[in-house]
């Protein structure tokens, strides 16, 4: 390791700050501007229009860490649960977020900004260590920074209402995938920012000590793996079926088994093994934990949105591995992004129902691909143009701005500038998802200094008060709650009209709901109203948002 950080200069890592620079602005900006832009009575809650649906749910287990708590429960579903599970990223997270008194958005927000700076010096190296010329070093790293796909403009001719029913999500995947494109993880979410640089960091420690015979880079990577499988589990069959077919295919070169390199793979998944038999443990100890499981599938987009999603850099690695074939550099670094280019395909379409997760870490093979064409369009281009039509194609920046924005960028910039538009329009079908009432918020910081209990409310509330009480609340997200799209409607019921008494009561008392949430957002579910019902109590009240207890 101490070899490979040699061969990067002073400034190529003055390079990496100022795209650091880069990234932290174009990522943190529209955040700042989305709370400073807050209408008057409302709080910002952290949103943005990417990917919104699982960060209510990193908060709620932030204010469980927050609380004081080890082992965080899915506070989202109202069934029993006595196994916690102990989420090593986020105890980390939230006990920073104790000790400095941060809220659960402002704390998820300072560690993702924390976390670029560290990604991006990771995945330096990483392109380091395949690239040994600056140049292709430092055009891998903007593409991997600011590269996606085509769905921009896909975009413009679909309509998603049309194209997706309740299985699959017919959408271009750099618009909705935050493991797909690398843009989207450093703009979403501080763990999985952390995930992608474990996956580079394992990668390239277990090759250095294959290459060098090193024992202690297989126990540094052993490590980072017991962490990483933690709280992702889902990427040990990446890390080991890559490193696994990857060494399969050196023995088989090499004709005959290389049992340093076997020791040093087994070591790593020996000191990883706990993290893994772990989740095993939970899910056949918890019929929370496994039925969660069991219904959270993250299916991808159908091959089509996968291709567009990715766009020109589907080109770019059939043309970058045409290069390295014809000029002999399909050295052992390319072979292994082959490798994980192959072993990860096959685990977006495997039986698996993680295929959306299994996206992370494909953008890094397709941009070294990219690169690697793209130096062998311009040493072709170099030696059959006259100096003159090179300079102009080849040696003009402008013009390569502009090509990469139009080509590379769009998709990035699209994802951004549509979160501005959110912020600064403020349209009324997306404004109560960013924007929560005051009243609404201080009920919920209420509630989280009451009696532990389960909270009824509508889809928006249910999934922050979680993450501003600390209450479990009866529906709010398809995944975590169990059998949603049974209880779901049993929500509309209860709020669309002010009739059958007896039965919400007996609704109340049979699912054991403590509080009732009312709001404007419950009040544009129905005509139910709680002033006057014997087995309501007002216990806190504000203009627009109250708080009742269920009388027993």
């Amino acid at each position: 390791m101490k070899a490979l950080l040699k061969t990067i200069t002073t400034s190529e890592w003055r390079f990496v700050c100022w795209l650091t620079l880069a990234v932290l602005a174009l990522t943190g900006l529209p955040y700042l501007y989305g709370s400073w832009s807050a209408p008057a009575g409302t709080t910002y809650d952290g949103l943005h229009a990417l990917a919104p649906g699982d960060v209510p749910v990193y908060y709620s287990y932030l204010y469980q860490i927050k609380a004081g708590e080890v082992l965080v429960k899915d506070l989202f579903t109202d069934e029993p649960q006595p196994l916690g599970t102990f989420n090593v990223w986020w105890f980390l997270v939230g006990t920073v977020a104790r000790w400095l008194n941060l809220s659960p958005p402002l704390a998820f927000q300072l560690s993702r900004l924390l976390m670029i700076p560290v990604f991006t010096a990771v995945a330096y190296v990483f392109l380091s260590y395949i690239f040994s010329e600056r140049a292709q070093r430092q055009l891998a790293l903007v593409f991997l920074l600011f590269s996606s796909g085509l769905g921009v403009y896909a975009a413009g001719l679909l309509k998603v209402a049309s194209v997706t029913d309740a299985e699959t999500y017919r959408w271009p995947i750099d618009l909705w995938i935050t493991e797909a494109v690398t843009f989207n993880a450093l703009y979403q979410t501080p763990h999985f920012i952390a995930s992608l640089t474990l996956m580079l960091l394992i990668f390239l420690l277990t090759l250095l000590a294959w290459e060098r015979h090193r024992v202690s880079y297989a126990v540094v990577g052993g490590l980072l793996a017991l962490f990483y499988f933690n709280f992702h589990p889902y990427y040990w069959p990446v890390i080991f079926g890559v490193l696994g077919l990857y060494l399969a295919i050196k023995t088989w070169q090499a004709k005959k088994i290389l049992w340093w390199q076997a020791g040093y793979l087994g070591l790593v998944f020996l000191i990883s093994l706990p993290s893994i038999a772990y989740h095993v443990w939970l899910l056949s100890s918890s019929p929370v934990i496994g039925q969660r499981a069991l219904q959270n599938v993250t299916a991808i987009s159908p091959w089509p949105f996968v291709l567009i999603g990715y766009g020109l850099l589907w080109p770019g690695l059939i043309v970058g591995v045409f290069y390295a074939w014809k000029k002999q550099h399909m050295n052992h670094q390319l072979q292994f992004l082959l490798v994980w280019f192959v072993v990860a395909v096959a685990l977006i379409y495997s039986p698996l129902p993680f295929h959306s997760r299994y996206t992370q870490g494909l953008h890094v093979v397709l941009v070294t691909f990219t690169v690697v064409g793209l130096s062998g369009i311009w040493d072709d281009c170099r030696l059959r143009l006259t100096p003159g039509r090179f300079d102009f194609w080849f040696r003009n920046p402008t013009l390569w701005l502009l090509l990469f924005l139009g080509f590379f960028g769009a998709s990035n910039l699209y994802s951004v500038a549509r979160d501005l538009y959110y912020f600064s329009a403020k349209p009324a079908v997306v404004e109560p998802i960013f924007y929560l009432p005051n009243d609404a918020v201080v009920a919920m910081s209420w509630l989280g200094g009451q009696p532990a209990g389960t909270v009824l409310a509508a889809e928006i509330p249910s999934k922050f008060l979680p993450g501003f009480s600390g209450h479990v609340v009866y529906a709010a997200h398809d995944d975590e709650t169990l059998y949603f799209e049974a209880k779901q409607p049993l929500v509309f019921w209860f709020y669309a009209d002010n009739k059958n008494d007896q039965a919400k009561q007996r609704f109340l008392l049979d699912r054991q709901i403590s509080y009732v949430f009312y709001s404007a957002y419950e009040r544009e579910l129905g005509s139910f109203n709680p002033a006057g019902k014997d087995y309501l109590e007002l216990v806190f009240d504000t203009p627009t948002a109250q708080i009742y207890r269920v009388n027993r």
